[in-house]
């Protein structure tokens, strides 16, 4: 069965990851499977290299919105449809979920008018957070509701990667219930469970070269993840209890602003810019606490991949974020943009060396195989599957 799976960008995220470890796990003798990205992004060599996959790299699909490049696209991503004739399309992100969806629309009409009987194929798009949130201008989420709207009608199913979401869909009137299935994000939860690392030379190589906690922070640096409340709340901690160090994992457009209100703090030396890395699981484990502190969210990949390591999380009431954290059980849950917020639940677990064994524990036992993904693969065969094509 040919399946092709569309994402706006192959930049290193968690729709990104989460999607390579699908078409990575997806049975080889049943889906003959094909990627849609954009020509740009740091996981376009690690797409390109997928083993029996194809990929098709697009100079039209990019981020922001331009009516002339998206039509382009739209009709580039249609002739390449037509070319494979793909029996599931399967979208993930906001742009390339509207785009790879009515680009299928159109293949569809397309198959029909020309009465190509067995060819239409089945749409499903998966949310990784709505591109809709309480933080934009009101006409522009109302925008997007309505392109939402308008493109749930053919698409044949809607994955939701938490509860929230779901919730969030019915609550704006997206698509009826029965068009949305809720199947969590998968890790490779041997690796991260399993993993080897000296975190002596693990610390030296990240240049801590003390043996105090160290809290951390995996993250794209963008206006959802909101880092600067992340600097701030280091900054915070750091007045208190000087003897700690700090890691930001991650890049992008807000760096220079994280580092500007870097410089008006006091730490010392303290706080590590690391940029992207490729040893996640490796930094966890010399992590004693990690942090989140987004606006909005689907179900953050890196809650997942820390709690998995027994480590305590304190994230932002956002998304799927309550979804994984057992609040003062295996973390605690936070109001986005107070960071105040953040800094104190931060000190008290700092402060008593039981709490954090406690929820060390608690959080390594919260992710269990249902979070492996082994178990993603096999939720998403069997929806395929339950199509019958």
């Amino acid at each position: 069965m040919r399946i092709c799976h569309v994402i706006t960008k192959p930049e290193l995220g968690g729709a990104q990851l989460s999607t390579l470890n699908l078409i990575s796990s997806l049975p080889k003798d049943k889906y003959q499977v094909s990627i849609v990205t954009s020509s740009a992004g740091l996981l376009k060599q690690k797409f390109k290299s997928l083993e029996n996959v194809t990929a098709y790299f697009s100079p039209f699909l990019i981020r922001p919105a331009n009516p002339i490049v998206d039509i382009l696209a739209l009709i580039h991503i249609f002739f390449i449809y037509r070319c494979r004739g793909f029996r599931i399309i399967h979208t993930h992100s906001s742009k390339a979920g509207i785009i790879g969806r009515w680009a299928a629309f159109l293949y569809n009409k397309t198959q029909c008018w020309l009465k190509v009987k067995g060819e239409r194929c089945e749409v499903v798009h998966t949310v990784h957070g709505w591109p809709f949130n309480d933080y934009q201008w009101i006409l522009v989420k109302r925008f997007y509701i309505f392109l939402e709207r308008i493109t749930a009608p053919f698409t044949t199913k809607i994955i939701c990667v938490s509860k929230k979401d779901i919730e969030t869909g019915l609550k704006y009137r997206i698509a009826p219930k029965e068009k949305f299935v809720l199947i969590k994000y998968g890790i490779p939860l041997y690796q991260f469970k399993n993993s080897n690392c000296n975190k002596a030379d693990k610390k030296r190589e990240l240049g801590i070269n003390n043996n105090d906690p160290v809290i951390g922070m995996i993250s794209c640096l963008k206006p959802q993840k909101s880092p600067l409340d992340y600097v701030k709340a280091c900054a915070d901690v750091y007045n208190k209890l000087p003897s700690i160090n700090f890691l930001l994992i991650g890049d992008g457009v807000l760096k220079k602003r994280c580092k500007s209100e870097l410089s008006k703090s006091s730490l010392n030396g303290r706080f590590i810019f690391t940029g992207w890395r490729r040893d996640v699981s490796d930094i966890l484990d010399v992590i004693d606490i990690v942090v989140l502190t987004s606006k909005w969210e689907g179900l953050p990949i890196a809650i997942i991949e820390a709690l998995s390591k027994g480590k305590p999380v304190v994230a932002t009431d956002a998304g799927g974020c309550r979804e994984l954290i057992e609040d003062g059980v295996t973390g605690y849950i936070t109001r986005p943009g107070q960071y105040k917020d953040t800094a104190d639940r931060l000190s008290s677990i700092l402060k008593d060396k039981d709490s954090l064994l406690k929820m060390s524990r608690e959080a390594a036992k919260s992710i269990d195989e249902s979070f492996d993904i082994k178990a993603m693969a096999r939720n998403i065969d069997n929806l395929y599957r339950s199509f019958g094509t």
